[in-house]
C-alpha cells in the first residue's frame, strides 16, 4: 500500500511538472496545462486519503509528500538529461 500511495503522489508531481512551461519532456502536454494542474489536486488527495486510511493521518501525509517531493526533484534532472544534445544560446 505504501508504494501505491507513493506512486500516485509521483503521478501528481508528474502532472504538475508537465504543466510547467519550462519542461521539454513532453511538449504536447503544454496544450493541456489547465487539465494537468487540475488533475494534480485529486491525485494528491487520493494518495493522502489512501495512505491515511492504512497508516494514520500524519503518516499518510508524510508518505504522500515524500513521493511528491522526490519526484519533483528528479524530473528536472531527467529533463536536463533528455536535452543533453541540445545546443543552448550563449
Amino acid at each position: 500500500m505504501n508504494w501505491i500511495c507513493t506512486g500516485v503522489a509521483a503521478l501528481a508531481a508528474l502532472c504538475l511538472y508537465l504543466a510547467s512551461p519550462h519542461q521539454a519532456l513532453w511538449p504536447a502536454a503544454l496544450r493541456r496545462q489547465a487539465f494537468l494542474r487540475w488533475l494534480t489536486v485529486p491525485l494528491l488527495a487520493g494518495s493522502i486519503a489512501s495512505a491515511a486510511e492504512a497508516y494514520g493521518a500524519w503518516c499518510g501525509v508524510c508518505i504522500t509528500l515524500s513521493g511528491f517531493m522526490t519526484t519533483l526533484v528528479v524530473l528536472p534532472y531527467l529533463d536536463a538529461w533528455h536535452r543533453k544534445g541540445v545546443q543552448h544560446a550563449r
